[in-house]
């Protein structure tokens, strides 16, 4: 809809710049033009600032010894308001090795 309101702009603009008869009256239109095209590229690069708007973690287990419970993987649901995680309790028995875990968090993006 925005694209469309800007595009309708510049062309409103520019058949108001074609329409002008003298060069001095040319000049000054072109200079407007060429204002309201730089106004007009701030205000885009405003527009495609993407926000994040919801966000989830993801967890991995990649290690399958004894100990852990194979190469699990799973992710939470998206949520729009940060809160903490359920209590994480990494339960090993003393041996060697242990687990490896990995994490990360995935967001949406829109404008």
């Amino acid at each position: 809809m925005i694209r469309h309101i800007l595009i309708f702009t510049l062309f409103i603009t520019f058949m108001a710049v074609g329409a002008t008869e003298t060069k001095q009256s040319e000049d000054k239109d072109f200079n407007e033009l060429r204002s309201s095209i730089a106004s007009l590229k701030e205000e885009l690069a405003l527009v495609k600032v993407r926000t994040i708007s919801a966000c989830r973690i993801c967890f991995q287990e990649t290690e399958g010894s004894s100990q852990c419970q194979g190469q699990r993987h799973s992710c939470s649901g998206w949520s729009t308001h940060p809160e903490w995680t359920l209590p994480f309790r990494d339960d090993t028995d003393n041996r060697s090795g242990g687990c490896l875990y990995q994490w990360k968090l995935e967001c949406h993006k829109g404008i």
